[in-house]
């Protein structure tokens, strides 16, 4: 391997035991992996442990791996894990506090370095190296998105518009940053003098959002816009609209969060909050990193957010 990437034998060991940062160049790194794939280079991960103490490994632990969000996110963990010599691990809880316990004991009976939770409650005090992702749980390090302000950039679009009776239509999950955007919207409404004008939750899943959406829509006094906590809320509305005859944006605006593919394929594009999967993967892991290595880090790492205008918003009807 090391005469195939041209570099001596000491090179390809820092490479692949991932000491290599800051001693050998990027290009020279990229090399020796190079090398490594070629030639079908997979690590003796037993051998490896005994005699460092560590296995590379590190463990991602998500509510639900059916949703959208979740393969970017792991794919930019993943990435940030291999510059550094690890490899994850993907484990899912299904939204079952139980599984989620399980999980993490399963986890550390086993070879594992770190855990990255992702909105379920990381175990506190477990002596373990943990980074939670998208909650931040005191005395633990964090990396989540800016929901304050994508909220915010949310309904300060549709007020801006004209809008004055705006419905929510929200996660049914018990979680940190959906408390957040709940949170914000009464705020915004409040600052606004708007009083919430209809507020139901959903699991994610087309038909259940859809579910929730014509009860919002519904309602005693119909919301001519509506906030959505997640792209996929979002397309219930879209269902939901075309089952009740009604239009987007003419009838209805809608506004979702995440800017996952397929909101660019709705008719008319879903108007939502635009985040970067990957970036919250890859930073999770390098906070993970840190955290693991004992070194000095700020305790959260909150990653920016931006409204994304397309089709699906505009002026409320007149009349």
């Amino acid at each position: 391997m090391a005469r195939q990437a041209g570099v001596s034998q000491s090179t390809v060991s820092l490479v692949l035991s991932g000491k290599s940062a800051g001693r050998i160049s990027a290009r020279t790194e990229a090399a020796v992996r190079q090398a490594a794939e070629a030639l079908g280079y997979r690590p003796n991960v037993a051998a490896r442990t005994l005699r460092t103490g560590t296995t590379r490994t590190v463990g991602l632990v998500v509510t639900d791996v059916t949703h959208p969000f979740f393969g970017p996110v792991l794919r930019g963990a993943q990435a940030a894990a291999w510059r550094a010599g690890y490899a994850v691990t993907l484990v899912d809880v299904a939204n079952d506090p139980d599984r989620e316990r399980g999980a993490f004991e399963a986890l550390r009976a086993g070879p594992a370095d770190g855990y990255m939770f992702f909105t379920v409650d990381p175990p506190e005090d477990s002596g373990e190296h943990v980074v939670a992702i998208e909650v931040s749980p005191p005395g633990m390090r964090f990396v989540r998105f800016d929901t304050e302000r994508g909220t915010d950039l949310a309904l300060r679009h549709l007020i801006e518009l004209g809008h004055r009776r705006i419905g929510h239509l929200a996660s049914e999950l018990d979680a940190e940053t959906f408390r957040m955007r709940r949170e914000r919207v009464l705020a915004m409404l409040g600052d606004a003098g708007l009083e919430p004008c209809g507020y139901e939750r959903a699991s994610f899943r087309f038909e259940d959002a859809q579910r929730a959406a014509v009860a919002l829509l519904r309602g005693p006094e119909r919301p001519t816009a509506v906030y959505a906590d997640d792209d996929l809320l979002a397309g219930g509305v879209y269902l939901a609209a075309r089952e009740l005859g009604l239009r987007i944006p003419e009838d209805v605006s809608v506004v979702g969060f995440d800017d996952l593919p397929f909101a660019r394929v709705f008719a008319p594009p879903l108007t939502t909050i635009a985040i970067d999967p990957e970036e919250l993967g890859a930073t999770a892991f390098e906070v993970l990193m840190g955290v693991m290595e004992g070194g000095a880090a700020p305790r959260g790492r909150i990653l920016p957010v931006e409204l994304v205008v397309r089709g699906s918003t505009g002026p409320p009807p007149v009349g």
